[in-house]
Parts: C-alpha cells; sequence; structure tokens
C-alpha cells in the first residue's frame, strides 16, 4: 500500500534544498517559476534537471524556447523566489522589473543569482503529477554569496 500524501509531503519537507528560479522566454510567454527540485545529471556532457508539475503554465513556453535558464538565488533574494512561487502575481511583470541579462541562449538570466546555468532542453521525461526537463548546460555565471535555503516548509540561511 502506497504511503499516504500527507506524511509522504511532510518527510519531503526534512530534506533541506536550495532555491532556485528556472526563467524561460518564448515568443508567445516570459516568466520564471520557483522550484527547490534541481539537481545535476551528468559532468559529461554537462546536464541538470529540475521538476515541474504538470499544470504548470511554464512547460510549453520552455519546450517552445527549447531553452531555459536555472537561477540558484542568494540568501538575499527570498522576495524573488516568493513573487516567482505566488500565484497571484504576473510572472513576465517581475521578470521585467528584475532587469534580467543573458547568456548564451537568450535566456533571461536573473541578476545577483549565486549561480546561473543556461540550457537548452534535452530531454522531457513524464513521471507521476511531474515532467522532469532535462537541461545541456551551454554556459555559466557564478558570483560569491550565501544560498538561499528551504527545510521545513521555510526559508532558511546557512548561519
Amino acid at each position: 500500500m502506497p504511503t499516504p500524501i500527507d506524511q509522504f509531503k511532510t518527510s519531503l519537507s526534512l530534506w533541506a534544498s536550495g532555491v532556485c528560479v528556472i526563467t524561460y522566454e518564448s515568443k508567445e510567454k516570459k516568466g520564471g517559476i520557483t522550484v527547490s527540485s534541481f539537481s545535476s545529471v551528468s559532468l559529461e556532457p554537462p546536464l541538470v534537471l529540475f521538476c515541474l508539475a504538470k499544470d504548470s503554465s511554464a512547460k510549453t513556453p520552455i519546450e517552445k524556447a527549447g531553452n531555459f535558464v536555472v537561477n540558484i538565488l542568494s540568501s538575499d533574494q527570498k522576495q524573488i523566489s516568493a513573487d516567482f512561487a505566488s500565484g497571484s502575481l504576473d510572472k513576465a511583470v517581475v521578470l521585467e522589473g528584475l532587469k534580467p541579462g543573458t547568456l548564451s541562449t537568450g535566456a533571461p538570466v536573473l541578476p545577483d543569482a549565486l549561480a546561473s546555468l543556461d540550457c537548452k532542453v534535452n530531454q522531457t521525461i513524464d513521471a507521476g503529477d511531474h515532467w522532469i526537463l532535462i537541461g545541456l548546460v551551454e554556459a555559466v555565471v557564478t558570483r560569491e554569496g550565501s544560498p538561499l535555503l528551504y527545510f521545513n516548509r521555510n526559508y532558511r540561511e546557512l548561519v
């Protein structure tokens, strides 16, 4: 018998993770989405992945654009994370207000992120109620700072 969903969610909330905003821009739509389900996959070739709920409106523009950026947030970017996680804000407006740059693919890069990995969509995998999107890393930019962490349903910082 499968584990009850509430128990499963509670157990997963006890896994501390970094916080990322995935940014994208297609001809029809631009925006971003906050995720904590990010991981490296391979060094050769350089591949990363993130998971996206099937009801997310971000999948289609990411696939149409063929690229995305994983922006690993710093501890002073809690509000950016909250804004991109919000269901009530226009993500295109939020993104424009941050004045993003670009790297290799032309996808938007958030200023002041600890790291930004500019990726081409490599593969999309159907996984239960989520999609797993794998990206081939085309370019990277990093800076010094402390990470924004998420643990037990709250933002955390290293002390």
